[in-house]
């Protein structure tokens, strides 16, 4: 190992970029093959045909260059988490670690500083304690949930942990100048969050892997049968709430405004049209927009299966159907099954 010379801050940075560069290819790739078959409205001639084979040529060319791309990305991600796991079980003092084991616990690059959390590549700080809350939620977390998690870990990426308080956490499935593709959310407030600390990480960090598991193309959640399981589950709850006595509904009210239901008031106002809620859900405007249903479901799921035991049988319990879809979701992409799902015709 004395004849090995690596800088961790230069590692991340081409990590970054890479990933950069990745989104970046994708998203030319998608816009050039939209804007070729929007022309083909009013332009169906043999100019538009010929200008198909163009098109045709440069997207299997940035297709070509995306593979190499994709296997350079995963073969330094995999460098970089291994490196660290051998830090984590090594040398205990800082002292006695070289330079690039502990420039890779917590590198600097320009302003932003860089870690990995549960092996995610996390730009910004987080508070005391809270990586061990997150890893605590992982080790309770049910299996194959976690395995999921694990296997999409090296493609996942924090793009910002100290993301305004007052802004909404989300995940960025775009690659925008000076907004690429990740999470952006507040460590700090998640740590603290009265709806479970941790939540808001696994919650958009599950968005991200619903999207990369179809290679970032389509969400693996967006489908009729997702979306009417869940319509079909929420109606069945809103006839059994309208059957019990008052005293009843007031009970099951006074349940679901708990904070610890949020993720079960955001689907039930969601799959009833609002007729039932409890204190936590979206605008009615955004669920009208096709996918949105599915995709938070699956992460409202997903969240709920990293380790929050009672939130998982909230949900497991009354959206039964939803909840065996998105069980049968999740074995197509644990790690021996991914490659069936990513060949699958959308």
């Amino acid at each position: 190992m004395s004849n090995v010379n690596a800088d961790a801050t230069q590692l991340l940075t081409i990590l970054k970029n890479m990933r950069t560069s990745i989104s970046s290819i994708e998203t030319t790739r998608s816009s050039v093959k939209m804007k070729y078959q929007q022309l083909g409205i009013g332009w169906n001639d043999k100019k538009y045909d010929e200008l198909g084979t163009i098109v045709k040529d440069c997207n299997k060319a940035l297709n070509d260059i995306l593979q190499i791309m994709l296997q350079a990305e995963k073969y330094v991600a995999s460098l970089a988490k291994s490196v660290q796991e051998y830090d984590n079980v090594n040398l205990d003092t800082p002292s006695a670690r070289n330079s690039f084991l502990q420039g890779l616990q917590t590198p600097n690059v320009g302003n932003s500083s860089y870690q990995y959390c549960l092996g995610v590549l996390t730009q910004g700080s987080t508070p005391d304690g809270y990586i061990a809350v997150i890893s605590q939620r992982h080790e309770n977390a049910e299996q194959n949930v976690r395995e999921v998690f694990d296997h999409f870990a090296g493609k996942l990426m924090i793009q910002d942990s100290e993301y305004p308080p007052d802004q909404t956490a989300h995940y960025s499935p775009g690659n925008y100048i000076g907004h690429s593709r990740g999470v952006y959310y507040n460590a700090a407030s998640d740590m603290t969050n009265p709806r479970g600390a941790g939540t808001t990480y696994f919650h958009e960090l599950a968005h991200m892997i619903d999207h990369a598991s179809c290679n970032y193309r389509s969400n693996l959640s967006n489908t009729p049968e997702f979306a009417e399981a869940l319509v079909e589950d929420g109606q069945r709850i809103l006839s059994l709430y309208n059957n019990l006595p008052v005293e009843k509904q007031t009970a099951f009210l006074t349940r679901i405004r708990q904070d610890s239901a949020h993720s079960f008031s955001d689907l039930i106002d969601a799959t009833t049209n609002g007729q039932l809620h409890g204190n936590y859900g979206h605008s009615r405007n955004y669920w009208t927009r096709p996918g949105n249903l599915q995709a938070e479901a699956f992460a409202h799921f997903f969240e709920a299966s990293m380790g929050d035991q009672g939130k998982l049988e909230l949900l497991a319990n009354f959206f039964p159907t939803a909840f065996g879809i998105f069980s049968s979701m999740i074995d197509s992409i644990r790690p021996d099954n991914h490659v069936r799902v990513l060949s699958r015709e959308r």
